[in-house]
């Protein structure tokens, strides 16, 4: 595995954490502090806004063809 792949890998995994993770620390405290509607639209704006990142970065310039004979 190259340096290269093994860093993507790790941004990858970093990005997917951090899209879960804050934003759930946001929820949380908020949600403590009697702001549970806001810490819950917070949440998953931030869930949202990473998966939407990450299809962006990751997944969309994929080339995902089928075989050529059908």
């Amino acid at each position: 595995m190259s340096t290269q792949n093994a860093a993507g890998k790790v941004r990858f995994g970093l990005a997917m954490a951090l899209g879960v993770i804050v934003p759930g620390m946001v929820k949380y405290v908020l949600t403590q502090n009697g702001y549970g509607l806001l810490g819950t639209l917070i949440f998953y704006s931030g869930y949202l806004t990473a998966a939407i990142v990450i299809w962006y970065v990751w997944v969309r310039p994929l080339e995902l063809t089928g075989s050529g004979g059908a």
